[in-house]
């Protein structure tokens, strides 16, 4: 989230010299819609392996065979079921203030008012809040009101793809075993949504993995500490590369 390539503008900036790659998840940006994309990979319903496949794609076409992988919210999800498929193309792993595993019950009832929000295109009034409850109070109204902005673009259908492809996917937790590289473990120390204990239990299966919170952010780290983000993977890039 906010699901196009400009939530890393901030940081993309920063990480100078290191090529960077942003990704617009499917319907979002300049990317094809979801449902476009299931029928290119001949896949039946939204799923984060149509997404994957993508990715996958897109690195074949400009001839990346391997890269530093990191993603962040539902981009972390992203980034780990690709690393569990395809672990060979993935030299280090970056996951921030995400889930990877699947969602809990109540996770999963939030995640159907959503779609069903979004099937009334009300995708907008399916995440309004989230510039409030997911930023740290630390965090100027600077960033609530350009998080706003974003959030107010979003296309209902698109959205509702995503969610779709969120509550109906497998476990990513594989990834932590899957790569033979570095992992980083992030979190927004204000972040509600992916805490500290979680991250341990990650660190668990794969003990070379390195947690760091960032104090200051919530959710979206990008947005509310991205110098002290953009240092953080510029660090891990060169560890991983």
């Amino acid at each position: 989230m906010p699901l196009d390539s400009t939530m890393w503008d901030l940081v993309r900036d920063r990480l100078a010299p290191i090529d960077v790659l942003t990704v617009d998840a499917p319907g979002f940006g300049g990317s094809p819609s979801g449902a476009e994309l299931q029928e290119r990979y001949g896949r039946p319903e939204p799923s984060l392996e149509v997404f994957v496949e993508a990715i996958r794609e897109s690195l074949d076409e400009l001839e990346v065979e391997r890269v530093v992988l990191g993603g962040m919210s539902m981009g972390g999800t992203v980034a780990a079921t690709f690393a569990q498929t395809y672990p060979e193309r993935v030299a280090g792993l970056a996951l921030m203030d995400t889930n990877i595993g699947v969602d809990d019950a109540d996770h999963a009832a939030i995640r159907r008012e959503s779609i069903a929000l979004c099937e009334e295109g009300k995708g907008y009034e399916s995440v309004k809040e989230w510039s409030n409850f997911l930023v740290s109070p630390a965090s100027p109204e600077s960033v609530r009101q350009s998080l706003d902005r974003r959030f107010r673009l979003f296309n209902s259908a698109s959205l509702a793809w995503l969610q779709r492809a969120l509550l109906d996917r497998d476990s990513a937790i594989g990834a932590l075993t899957a790569i033979d590289g570095p992992i980083l473990l992030e979190r927004g120390a204000d972040d509600a949504t992916c805490s500290f204990a979680l991250l341990q239990q990650w660190k668990e299966l794969a003990p070379r993995a390195k947690i760091i919170e960032i104090p200051g952010a919530g959710h979206f780290v990008a947005d509310e500490q991205p110098e002290v983000l953009a240092k953080a993977l510029a660090d891990f890039y060169r560890q991983a590369a």
